[in-house]
Order: structure tokens, then sequence, then C-alpha cells
């Protein structure tokens, strides 16, 4: 057997392997790393999921060069063949099955070396399986399980921890929302106080989630403002704030622009580490965005709402095979929108990356935009001049998103 032939056949048993781990809903984690120049992704993850419809299918999360998140969701019954495909342009792979591990690993040389593959076929045939992966049809390991007080006081679950059947969608979202943090929880300082604002908080969820996730699952010692117009609301917060103790958390009526609040939360000058807003809606998203530069957040994670400054007003010649039909009109037009707001952010010194949220069959505001201000980050020259280039060409100077003057 030539080396080919060799590198070949040790790659397909890996793939064979993680293939019927992912069958057998055994499959806990899978990376593929050291890509080639011809791969997709610097980094491949994949792991099991249940679907909206019950369903178990596989998510796969590809880090590109430039920093940016792609989520993909595929199937388990074409996982092989898609595997095969992509383990050809990574040289070292890793398989997570309960408390074992596999892995291949490609030298420079072309050898391949594939390790505890032994270990992952006996955990594939314990009885026990079932009851140490994820991706059966138990429970999900969320970071919330119902029980927490601050999703009974909001109405989202009953005094017995049960979730309310109307509010599951929101269930789900709280719970993929922390585990995006948790992603970049690394990215905020290590000790001391942490400042945190959510802005056009609305019912805030979010807050108490973030505070919860902060304070319980971090140990985290956390100063956090809340803020809205609606009076009603921030009187409600400030109660269920009180009534879960959370002592940290106060929330107060007013406009995202007024720098006063922020003085008197935090103290003249303070830094903010983390800026969270969730659906604020067509043009607050881009106020909470700039609000969080000019206070030099060293974290943002946002999720838009509607985008309709721009529906109507692109103006690009070029575009018009899109624009001109309605519903691709309005699909681009979201597009476009969130990307000015990546620009944006990545002009005024953020490494930003956009993720889905939640599954686009429950609601399709599902991007979250997800920045983190690079150390010692200045407005990039450069990055002005790319983002008024693309104002220009889709025609929309002297619009809302025209910004660099």
């Amino acid at each position: 057997m030539n080396e080919n032939m060799t590198k070949s056949g040790e790659l397909l048993r890996f793939c064979r392997l993680s293939a019927d781990a992912a069958q057998k809903r055994a499959l806990k984690k899978l990376t593929l790393s050291k890509p080639s120049d011809v791969a997709e992704f610097e980094r491949a993850t994949f792991a099991l999921f249940i679907d909206s419809k019950g369903e178990v299918r596989i998510s796969l999360e590809g880090k590109c060069s430039d920093g940016k998140m792609i989520r993909k969701n595929l199937d388990c019954v074409d996982f092989f063949d898609q595997l095969t495909a992509m383990t050809a342009c990574y040289k070292q792979g890793s398989l997570t099955v309960g408390d074992s591990q596999a892995g291949y690993l490609i030298s420079k040389k072309g050898k391949v070396s594939l390790i505890g593959e032994g270990k992952i076929k006996n955990a594939l045939d314990s009885g026990l399986m079932a009851e140490i992966t994820v991706g059966n049809n138990k429970k999900k390991n969320y970071f919330w399980n119902g029980s927490e007080k601050f999703l009974y006081e909001l109405g989202i679950s009953n005094a017995d921890g049960k979730i309310h059947d109307k509010k599951q969608s929101k269930f789900r979202q709280i719970n993929r929302f922390t585990e995006l943090l948790d992603d970049v929880y690394d990215k905020l300082p290590s000790d001391g106080t942490l400042n945190v604002c959510d802005l056009c908080c609305g019912k805030s969820y979010l807050s108490f989630a973030v505070y919860e996730y902060l304070t319980l699952h971090k140990g985290r010692k956390v100063n956090m403002l809340g803020v809205d117009r609606k009076t009603d609301v921030i009187e409600y917060c400030n109660a269920v704030a009180a009534r879960i103790g959370a002592d940290g958390l106060h929330f107060v009526a007013a406009d995202i622009s007024d720098d006063k609040i922020y003085e008197a939360a935090f103290g003249k000058n303070a830094g903010i580490h983390l800026t969270v807003s969730l659906h604020a809606c067509d043009i607050a998203t881009d106020i909470v965005l700039r609000r969080a530069v000019e206070m030099r957040s060293e974290l943002i994670l946002s999720t838009p709402c509607c985008h309709r400054e721009l529906y109507g007003k692109l103006k690009a010649p070029a575009l018009a095979f899109v624009t001109e039909h309605s519903m691709l009109a309005y699909k681009f037009n979201d597009a476009v929108t969130d990307g000015l707001r990546v620009k944006m952010l990545e002009a005024e010194g953020y490494k930003v990356d956009t993720v889905e949220l939640v599954d686009p069959e429950e609601t399709p505001k599902n991007t979250l935009i997800r920045a983190v201000r690079r150390k010692n980050a200045v407005r990039s020259e450069k990055g002005v001049a790319e983002y008024n280039g693309i104002v220009e060409f889709l025609g929309i100077k002297d619009s809302y998103y025209d910004i660099y003057k």
C-alpha cells in the first residue's frame, strides 16, 4: 500500500468513526484544525443539536481567517461524505465521545497518525453511551434550566421550573445568547468589577440572564445598567431585580445618549467592559452600537431587529437586478444594513463576527453581531475610506449611514 492509500485509509477510518458517533447520537465534539491553503475555515467545529422539529442534526461552526464565524446545519445521514471531503483539507482532527477522545495528525512529510480509535469504538459499543452524550432525546444541556428565580419572575417559567409553552422560543434565545457570551468571556478583564450596559433594554430578559451568568456562573462582581425610554418597563425591571436580590443590576428611564446616566452609574470616565442589546428596532441598533463605541466598550453583543432605514433607498445601478424585486430587495437590505454595522465597528478598531442566534425557523431576527475591541484600538483611516466607498457605491450618501462625512 502506498503512502497516499495509507493516508486515505487512515482519514476514512476517522471519518467513519465520527459519522458512526453522530448516527448513534454520541458525538460530543469534533474539531478540524491546521488547515491547508484550500480549506474553507481556519478551524471547523461540529456538535450535535436538536432542531425545532425534534430532529437530531449537526452544527458546523467555522472560523474564517478574518475572525468571522459562519454556522451551518448538517444532516447526520450525509455527514460521512461531507466530512470525508473536509478532512482532506485539514492536518489535524479531534473527536470526543463521552470522556474518550480520538484524533488524527498529518506530519509535514504526509504521514498520518490515528490514535484513540479503539477507545471510541468501545465507547460507542457501551450501553451507557446514551446517558452520557449530548444530542440524544434527553433535555438539552442549557445554561439555564427553568428553575432560576429570574426566569420565574419574568414569566418564562412557572413556580415548579417548567418553561411555559409560549415562552419556549424566548428560553432558547436566552440560553443561546448566554452561550455566545460564554464563548468570548475570556475577552473581559479577569478581575475587578465588570461594568455592563444593556441599551434599549426593553423588558430586559438579557439583562437578567447576563447578570446572573456573570455573578452566578463566573463568580464576578458586576455593576450593570439597563437603559430604556419606557418608564413603566423600567419600573417593572427594577422591581424584578429587587425581588431576586440582584443588587448590582439597576435600570433607568432615559435616552441612551445621555452621558449623565453612565457617570451616575459607573463614575466619571469609567470604562465599560460589556454592552449588550437585543432587538433594538431599526436605527436604534445603530445608536446602540455607536454609543458603545463612544464608551470604548471592550465587548459588544447586539442582535438587530427590523432594518427599515435603507429599504427603497439603495441607488446602485449595478444592483438593480436585485433591488427592483421587492422580496429580494428586502432580504438584501437586511444584509447590507448589518454589513455596514460590521464595517463601522471594524473601522473603529473592533474584531467582529456574526453568528446565528436562534434557528431561522423560529424568527428571521436571528443574527448576532459580536465585537471585541482590539488592544489600543484607534479609528482606522483605511477602514473609514472603505466604509465611505461602500456608502457611495450604494448611493446612500447623506443618509443615516453616511457617518464619516
